[in-house]
């Protein structure tokens, strides 16, 4: 068992960005077909968006298929680039008249770091470590600087400017077809990882607009980005520009188990030690998210339960908790869909509860359960649709494609929802009372109904009102009353001048008591020891604020670095 000193935040531990290649390599399985296509999609000469939730594995692929590149003779040139920390420029968007043309100098400049870090780990075609390609014009040292001073908001100095006003497309075409002849390769794949800029509607159109510009006949652009809130730009059409590659395993998928399974096997020590049916619950429970399958398994490990079946539950539970928390705050971050997500909310509700009625009467006569739920074509509106991607791209419910029905033929839309959500209202269960493991994997293990359950969205969930669904207009900063009209200038409440709010600001507002992974204790540590340290503003605001927590006794230099850790980690998550 784990003691509460190793308690800090497993989801970190298990996101692809803080896990070292070769690490990353051996803990990779690439069994699947859906593997199998998504690496395939990554590796050739074609624009693509990698689409999903958070958790479902885009970094991991991306991450993976550039490794891969390094080692194999016979794979393209790879450069691997993320856009993570973008939402550092969003305060340029209303205090700087040049906003746009900064951020795409940012853009340019970190696809060069990306490449000079290339040229010098990689494995095969350098035979000088040294990035001379760039020549005078962009020396790694000032693009440093350059994009150290934007993410920063600090003023540009005259050779910033001058690096900013030299940087252009074309210019970075030439260096990747130079650094990929160098490599001896026959075109380039440029991964572009959390390229959503979800926070940003203008950065993310300006953003496209590089993407497509970038592809050529040697150059294959891939972009990460997420279902719903992920806006494309009038010069970008998905479909036609790019075609969008779903990476997230379907719970009916027949290689499901095995899928999850290997990828445990490879990342969780000791997994022989947990018992196969909580395993097996907590498979099931995951939703085809890697990440929250070992997450659940590693805190099953941490133990302190009375026996496996409080510890399987109350996981569970905490995961659903933990993704209708994250669903809300794309009402907070994206505040126009405050509204589309509270209705969404109540439709998942209306729908698991539709599904525990149908199952009460299918599964234990005809052994069969229900996970989908068929909504017709026509009731998804462009608002409703977009409800159900915000759905989906919280994790919390799962576009199963389309499917004909009924004659005439109907077209209807399937969607599974969270099998947590399932599993908590106990909506799979074979019988018997108390909700014993072995009689819910009894009911997970029976074959799933032929057709979709169909209901009308109305009728399932009467109280919302989806003729009226909209857009919600900002509310005013000073008294919290929502404006009447986009084109409003003053509160009609307060007579307080209404500005958008900054979702950067109030992710920095947030209080250091209130970040999930921080222990009881060290946020108690934080209260009585770090006055100066309330808030994530606080906390970025200090040059070195690890040297603050060492002066706090039981802060050693390990426990400091994981704290440091998980507070980034939630500015990255918060803002992405």
């Amino acid at each position: 068992m784990t003691t509460p000193d190793d308690d800090l935040n497993s989801t970190l531990q298990q996101r692809a960005d803080y896990i070292p290649l070769e690490q990353l390599k051996a803990g990779t399985s690439n069994s699947g077909e859906l593997f199998q296509l998504v690496y395939k999609e990554l590796t050739n000469r074609a624009l693509r968006t990698i689409v999903g939730p958070r958790g479902c594995g885009k970094t991991h692929m991306m991450r993976y298929a550039w490794l891969q590149c390094s080692e194999l003779p016979t794979l393209p040139f790879a450069i691997y680039v993320s856009f993570n920390r973008y939402f550092r420029l969003e305060p340029l968007l209303s205090s700087h008249p040049g906003a746009i043309q900064q951020f795409h100098s940012w853009v340019l400049a970190r696809i060069l770091i990306a490449i000079g870090t290339s040229i010098v780990e990689w494995k095969h075609g350098f035979k000088s470590k040294q990035p001379v390609l760039f020549g005078s014009e962009f020396p790694l040292d000032q693009l440093s600087s350059f994009v150290t001073r934007i993410e920063r908001n600090q003023p540009l100095d005259e050779a910033n400017l001058a690096l900013s006003d030299s940087l252009s497309i074309d210019k970075v075409q030439d260096i990747i077809d130079k650094a990929r002849q160098m490599a001896g390769r026959k075109f380039t794949i440029l991964l572009m990882d959390d390229a959503a800029l979800t926070l940003t509607p203008d950065y993310l159109i300006e953003f496209l607009d590089i993407v497509r510009s970038l592809k050529s006949t040697t150059i294959a652009p891939k972009a990460s980005v997420y279902p719903g809130t992920t806006e494309v730009s009038p010069k970008f059409h998905q479909g036609q520009d790019s075609i969008p590659i779903p990476v997230w395993i379907s719970i009916n998928d027949v290689h499901y188990d095995n899928i999850m399974q290997d990828i445990a096997g490879k990342r969780v020590n000791n997994l022989e030690k947990i018992p196969p049916d909580a395993q097996a619950m907590l498979r099931f429970a995951s939703f085809g998210i890697p990440r929250a399958y070992l997450t659940m398994l590693e805190e099953y490990q941490r133990g302190g339960f009375r026996n496996a079946q409080q510890g399987v539950n109350k996981i569970i539970q905490e995961h659903l908790d933990a993704r209708i928390a994250e669903y809300r705050s794309l009402g907070k971050k994206v505040p126009k869909f405050e509204q589309i997500i509270v209705a969404g909310e109540k439709i998942i509700n209306g729908i698991a509860k539709e599904i525990k009625t149908f199952n009460e009467t299918t599964l234990i006569s005809r052994q069969e359960k229900e996970l989908t739920y068929g909504v017709r074509e026509d009731e998804l509106t462009p608002i409703v649709e977009r409800m159900f991607k915000l759905l989906v791209e919280a994790g919390l419910i799962f576009d199963d494609g389309n499917v004909k029905h009924g004659t005439p033929a109907r077209i209807y839309r399937r969607f599974i929802p969270h099998t947590s959500l399932l599993l908590s209202i106990r909506a799979i269960d074979s019988g018997g009372s108390g909700g014993a493991i072995k009689q819910i994997l009894d009911a997970i293990a029976f074959k799933t109904t032929k057709h979709p359950l169909r209901k009308s969205l109305s009728k399932m969930a009467p109280d919302v009102n989806l003729q009226g669904l909209d857009f919600s207009l900002p509310k005013c900063t000073s008294c919290g009353t929502r404006r009447l009209t986009d084109s409003q200038r003053f509160c009609h409440n307060c007579g307080h001048q209404l500005v958008d709010a900054s979702t950067f600001n109030q992710c920095l507002d947030t209080e250091i008591n209130n970040v999930p992974g921080l222990t009881t204790w060290q946020r108690s540590q934080f209260a009585s020891h770090l006055p100066n340290l309330r808030t994530i503003r606080d906390f970025l605001a200090k040059q070195d604020p690890a040297a603050d927590l060492l002066t706090v006794r039981g802060f050693g230099k390990r426990r400091t670095a994981k704290i440091v850790d998980v507070l980034n980690s939630f500015v990255d998550d918060y803002l992405s």
